[in-house]
């Protein structure tokens, strides 16, 4: 019986490899395919600010709201209050002028064929496919929602090739696949080595969720870090971050008022 079991056991497991790698590969189409159709949407973006005491208490430090609208045919984050509060006058006439500003320089670099609409990916599906091993952890409900769970560690005396690399290397990194439609429903990014300015233990969730029956959307992000800077390692730090009341506009036609 025991060395039928094992026989069994040789046989589904390149089986399983296979299983995990194809939800993978429909889990970088699927993503590829939603990015074009999130990229569209406009939504309301609140973070509240923690800080870690030397006993571990949490202290809330603040909060900011921003309307994140597009500007030129790109995102745009305008803040609009902060601890609650709308912002004073002065203070959102400069947020105007800022806003004013950027729509200018988009303007020209669209003039001289520089805008770039293409968004930047700290570690992509690329970095991790060629730098990590990955395996099924199992399933989990994600908002109501069945995924598979699948994790990335760093393979094992991978040398970096470069800084990037050595970030990528950094982290390790969890992935929930939303089993129905192979969109990212869930991700984890964790610091288990020196590499980036963040220390080991810190730690990122972003929790996305299907809006308007249409695209997948980021609905609440939770980053505790402990960040380096200049050999100067600060308290821990905690933010959360909620997005709410999603509109889908045509990113073409949301052109800033000014000369063209």
């Amino acid at each position: 019986m025991t060395r039928t079991l094992l026989a069994l056991s040789m046989l589904l497991s390149p089986l399983r490899a296979q299983d995990v790698d194809d939800i993978l590969r429909r889990n970088r189409e699927a993503d590829k395919q939603n990015e074009e159709r999130a990229k569209q949407y406009t939504y309301v973006e609140e973070t509240d600010n923690f800080e870690y005491d030397k006993h571990g208490e949490r202290k809330k430090t603040g909060s900011e709201t921003h309307d994140v609208i597009f500007v030129e045919g790109e995102s745009y984050k305008r803040l609009v209050a902060r601890d609650g509060k709308p912002l004073p006058p002065k203070e959102e006439a400069k947020e105007e002028k800022k806003l004013q500003q950027t729509a200018e320089e988009r303007r020209k670099a669209r003039r001289k064929g520089l805008l770039n609409f293409t968004r930047n990916v700290s570690i992509s599906s690329e970095d991790l496919a060629k730098l990590c091993d990955h395996h099924l952890l199992g399933e989990e409900a994600i908002r109501g929602r069945k995924a598979w769970v699948i994790e990335y560690t760093p393979q094992k005396d991978r040398v970096p090739a470069n800084q990037h690399e050595k970030d990528v290397l950094s982290f390790r990194t969890k992935v929930w696949v939303d089993e129905a439609e192979s969109a990212t429903a869930k991700l984890t990014l964790l610091a288990i080595a020196d590499g980036t300015f963040l220390q080991p233990g810190s730690m990122m969730t972003i929790e996305a969720t299907k809006i308007n029956d249409d695209a997948w959307l980021p609905v609440s992000t939770v980053f505790d870090a402990r960040i380096q800077i200049a050999l100067v390692i600060r308290d821990s730090v905690r933010t959360e971050t909620r997005n709410s009341n999603f509109k889908k506009f045509d990113v073409k036609s949301t052109i800033t008022t000014g000369d063209q």
